[in-house]
C-alpha cells in the first residue's frame, strides 16, 4: 500500500499544531523542532498521548516553557551528547507530568538508553518530522482543502508534491522490534540473571532471551534500568501477554516492563 505525502501531513496534524504553538511563544525554530522530535518519539514509540496537550497550551503557560526547555535539552543530549541536562535530582517534571508520571521518564532512563533513543529520534527527524516542519507542503494542503470546500472549483486536484509517495529509505535495527525496557526500584534491584530466570523458567518461555543489558550506575547507586532483547518479536509479545506495559513480581520485587515500538 502506497502512503502519500498528504496522508502523512493529515495524520500528523496534531504534531503540526503543537509545533506552531511552540513557535508562537516565540521560540527559535531549531529549539521548537528539537522539542517536537523528542515529543514525537515519546508519543510514537512509548505510547504517550502528549502532543494534543501541548497543542492546546497557552503560549504564555509556564508549563509549556518548561516542556520546551526539557524536550530540547533531551533531544540535544541524545543526538549530540553535549547539552547540559537538568540535575538528576530535579529530573524532567514538565515531561514527566505530560506523560502522566510513569516509571521510565527520568534522567537515568535517557542516559542509559541514549543510543536507542538517538536512533529513534533521528529516524523521526528525517521522516515524519521533516513533513511536519515543511511550511510549503502545509500551505499546499490548506489550498487543496479550501478548493475542496469551494463550490467554484469542481473536482480539485492536489499538488503533485502532496500526491508523491512517502518513502522511508532507512529503518531501525531489527532488534529494536524485539526489545523491552525494564525498570525497578533502586532499593530492590534485579540482576540480569534474575530477569532471565523469571522469563525463561518461572514463566516457562524457555530459551526466549537473546541478551540483557543492565544500567551501570554511579557510585553509591544501584541499577534501576535495563533492556531485554528477545529472540523474536513474537516471543516478546507472548511474554508481554499482548499488553502495552506489564507489572511483574520477581521474587517479591517489582519489575515494570514496556515494549519499545520503533517508529519504522
Amino acid at each position: 500500500m502506497v502512503v502519500r505525502v498528504w496522508e502523512v501531513l493529515d495524520a500528523n496534524e496534531t504534531a503540526r499544531s503543537a509545533y506552531l504553538r511552540i513557535l508562537s511563544r516565540p521560540t527559535r525554530r531549531e529549539v521548537a523542532q528539537n522539542a517536537i522530535c523528542l515529543l514525537l518519539w515519546l508519543e510514537t514509540t512509548m505510547g504517550f498521548d502528549i502532543l494534543r496537550n501541548v497543542a492546546t497550551m497557552a503560549p504564555d503557560d509556564i508549563s509549556l516553557a518548561r516542556i520546551v526547555f526539557e524536550a530540547n535539552a533531551l533531544c540535544t543530549y541524545v543526538l549530540h551528547g553535549y547539552y547540559e541536562l537538568p540535575p538528576p535530582f530535579e529530573g524532567f517534571p514538565g515531561i514527566t507530568a505530560l506523560c502522566g508520571g510513569g516509571r521510565l521518564i527520568e534522567y537515568r532512563f535517557f542516559r542509559f538508553h541514549r543510543d536507542l533513543v538517538a536512533r529513534g529520534v533521528t529516524m523521526i527527524r528525517d521522516t515524519v518530522a521533516a513533513l511536519v516542519f515543511n511550511d510549503n507542503l502545509h500551505a499546499m494542503l490548506r489550498r487543496f482543502e479550501d478548493d475542496s470546500n469551494s463550490l467554484l472549483i469542481p473536482n480539485p486536484v492536489p499538488a503533485p508534491e502532496l500526491m508523491a509517495p512517502f518513502i522511508i529509505t532507512t529503518t531501525t535495527p531489527p532488534e529494536d522490534s524485539r526489545t523491552v525496557f525494564v525498570a525497578f526500584p533502586e532499593y530492590h534491584p534485579l540482576s540480569s540473571l534474575d530477569i532471565k530466570d523469571y522469563f525463561e523458567r518461572t514463566l516457562g518461555f524457555g530459551h526466549c532471551i537473546e541478551r540483557i543489558a543492565m544500567e551501570r550506575p554511579c557510585a553509591r547507586q544501584s541499577a534501576k534500568h535495563g533492556v531485554v532483547v528477545f529472540r523474536s518479536a513474537e516471543l516478546r509479545d507472548e511474554a508481554m501477554h499482548g499488553e502495552a506495559a506489564v507489572f511483574f513480581r520477581v521474587d517479591g520485587r517489582d519489575m515494570w516492563v514496556q515494549p519499545y515500538m520503533p517508529p519504522y
